[in-house]
C-alpha cells in the first residue's frame, strides 16, 4: 500500500495563526506609539537643553552677550545669536551665528516659551529672565519643562514625572 504523506498546514491553522497576530498588534500598537512619541519629546528637550548649556558657554568664551530668538508653536524655532536684531532662525540659509534648533528636526513637538527677549550675560552666563520656561509638548500630551535661573543654570524637569526625570 502507498503511504502519502502530504506536508503543510490548513487553512483553519492559517487563520488561528492571522488572529492571534492580530491580537498582539492590537495590544502591541498603542504603547509602541507612545515609546516612539517619548523617544521623541527625549530627544528634542535633551537638545534644547544642550544647546542652552552651550548658550551659556559661548557667552563666557566669547565674552559678548548671546541672545535666544524664539519662535513658538509647532512650527517653532530658537536661535542663538551675539547680536539680538541680526537673528531669524525661520529663515534658510539660517542667520544666527551660534547655534539653531527647530521643529523640523522634532517633528510632533510643540514649544511654548514665557521668556520675552532673554540673552546669557558675557561675565558669568547669567541668565536675564531668571524662572520662566520652555516646554515641549508631544502628541500624546506628555510635556517636559526647561529653565533656567538668575546664574545661568539649566534644569529640565518632567511634567507628571514623565521620561523619569526630576517632577516639576
Amino acid at each position: 500500500m502507498l503511504n502519502l504523506f502530504i506536508k503543510g498546514f490548513s487553512l483553519i491553522e492559517m487563520l488561528v495563526a492571522i488572529f492571534v497576530v492580530a491580537i498582539i498588534l492590537t495590544i502591541g500598537m498603542p504603547s509602541f506609539k507612545a515609546m516612539l512619541d517619548g523617544n521623541r519629546l527625549k530627544g528634542g528637550s535633551d537638545a534644547l537643553y544642550f544647546m542652552l548649556s552651550l548658550t551659556k558657554t559661548e557667552s563666557i568664551k566669547r565674552n559678548k552677550n548671546v541672545f535666544l530668538k524664539i519662535t513658538s508653536g509647532t512650527n517653532w524655532c530658537i536661535g542663538v545669536n551675539e547680536e539680538d536684531a541680526n537673528c531669524d532662525c525661520n529663515t534658510s540659509p539660517f542667520t544666527c551665528d551660534v547655534a539653531v534648533i527647530n521643529a523640523s528636526q522634532y517633528e510632533g513637538l510643540t514649544l511654548s516659551s514665557t521668556y520675552v527677549s532673554p540673552f546669557f550675560d558675557r561675565v558669568r552666563g547669567g541668565f536675564n529672565e531668571p524662572d520662566k520656561l520652555f516646554t515641549l509638548e508631544s502628541d500624546s500630551n506628555t510635556s517636559v519643562q526647561i529653565r533656567i535661573n538668575l546664574l545661568g543654570a539649566v534644569r529640565m524637569c518632567g511634567v507628571d514625572g514623565v521620561l523619569d526625570l526630576y517632577h516639576c
